[in-house]
C-alpha cells in the first residue's frame, strides 16, 4: 500500500502564498498611505533621505512661525509708537494755540487739561503694550516673565567604575585666614609726611622708630582703606605695624611705601601668612555609596580601590570622609 508521506506541491503552494500575501499587504499599504515608502523594508537608504527632508522642512516651517511672530510683535509696536505719535502732535497742537494772548485764562486752562490728559495717555500706552505677556515700550523688552515650567534635568555621573560621587567644597577660615603683611619702620631724622598704603602720615623730627610705627597705625586705623569698616585689622608692636587683611579680600597688594618729604624713615616689609591663610579644600565621599574595584585619581595621584569600600574607610590612599589638603 502506497503512503504519501510529504506533500511537495502543496509546500511550494502555501510558500508560494504566504509571499504573495506579504506583497500584497505592502502594496496595500503603500496604496492607503499614497506613500511608496513607509518602513525601512521598502527602503532603507529612502527612508533615511526622506527622515531628513523632513526634518528639514519642520523646522524650516517652524523658523517661518518665528519670523511671523516677531513681524506681528513689530507691528504691534509700531501701533502704539503710532498712536503715541499722533498725541505728540496733538500735544504741539495744543501748545502752539495756548501761546495766543486773544485767549483767556478759562480756555488756556481747558487747553492744559487736554494737553495733561494726552501726556497720562501716552505713559499709559507705553506701560500696557505688550507682546506674549512681556512690554514692549517702558525699557523692558526681553526680560523673561512668568514662571518657567520646565527645568533640566541631569543624571548623577559615574567616576570611572567605582560608585564614590565626591564633592569638592572650598573653605577659607581662621582667625588669621588673611594674608598678614609687616612693616619695620626706623626712626625719623627729619620732619614730613610718609606715605603707608596711600595714607598720609606725619612724623616729626627724631621720633624714635616705635614713635613712626604707633604714628602709622593710627593713620591707618583712622583711613577707609584699613579702617575698622574695610575688614582689616592693624596693630602695632615696637617698631613693626601688622596689617591683617579680612578672609574675602583675596589677593591683596604689597603695602606701599614713600618717604616723600624726605624724613629718613626707612621701611622693610614682611609678609607672613597665618595658620589659615592657605585654600583649604575638602573632598567629601558619598557615604551612602560603596566602591567597585578599581582606579580614581584624586589630584593626579592614581587611588586603588577594592571591591566594597565605604566613604569613611581609612588608609594611606587618602579615602576618609574629611581627607583634607591645605595649600600654601
Amino acid at each position: 500500500m502506497a503512503v504519501i508521506n510529504t506533500n511537495v506541491k502543496a509546500l511550494f503552494t502555501q510558500n508560494a502564498l504566504k509571499t504573495s500575501g506579504r506583497e500584497q499587504s505592502i502594496a496595500m499599504q503603500q496604496l492607503s498611505t499614497g506613500k511608496r515608502i513607509n518602513s525601512a523594508r521598502d527602503d532603507a537608504a529612502g527612508l533615511a533621505i526622506s527622515k531628513q527632508m523632513t526634518q528639514q522642512i519642520r523646522s524650516m516651517n517652524m523658523a517661518i512661525r518665528n519670523a511671523g511672530d516677531a513681524v506681528s510683535l513689530i507691528q504691534t509696536a509700531e501701533g502704539a509708537t503710532g498712536a503715541i505719535t499722533d498725541m505728540l502732535q496733538r500735544m504741539r497742537e495744543l501748545a502752539v494755540q495756548a501761546i495766543n494772548d486773544t485767549n483767556s485764562g478759562d480756555q488756556r486752562g481747558y487747553l492744559d487739561l487736554e494737553f495733561q490728559q494726552l501726556k497720562q495717555q501716552i505713559v499709559s500706552i507705553s506701560q500696557h503694550t505688550e507682546w506674549n505677556g512681556f512690554p514692549l515700550l517702558n525699557g523692558k523688552v526681553g526680560e523673561p516673565v512668568g514662571e518657567r515650567p520646565v527645568y533640566k534635568t541631569m543624571a548623577a555621573g559615574e567616576y570611572d567604575t567605582i560608585f564614590i560621587d565626591p564633592t569638592t567644597t572650598r573653605s577659607i577660615a581662621g582667625a588669621s585666614a588673611g594674608e598678614l603683611q609687616t612693616l619695620t619702620l626706623g626712626p625719623a631724622s627729619g620732619t614730613g609726611t610718609i606715605s603707608v598704603g596711600g595714607v598720609p602720615v606725619e612724623v616729626a623730627a627724631n621720633d624714635s622708630a616705635d614713635t613712626v610705627a604707633i604714628k602709622v597705625a593710627a593713620a591707618l586705623n583712622s583711613s577707609d582703606t584699613f579702617g575698622p569698616n574695610s575688614g582689616h585689622v592693624v596693630s602695632v608692636n615696637g617698631a613693626k605695624v601688622m596689617v591683617q587683611f579680612g578672609v574675602t579680600t583675596g589677593p591683596v597688594d604689597d603695602i606701599d611705601f614713600d618717604d616723600t618729604d624726605s624724613t629718613g624713615v626707612n621701611s622693610r616689609s614682611e609678609f607672613i601668612t597665618g595658620t589659615s591663610a592657605g585654600e583649604l579644600q575638602t573632598l567629601t565621599f558619598d557615604p551612602a555609596l560603596s566602591a567597585t574595584a578599581g582606579t580614581i585619581t584624586v589630584g593626579g595621584v592614581p587611588v586603588v580601590l577594592a571591591s566594597g569600600d565605604e566613604a569613611n574607610d581609612g588608609g594611606q590612599s587618602c579615602r576618609s570622609i574629611n581627607c583634607k589638603r591645605r595649600f600654601w
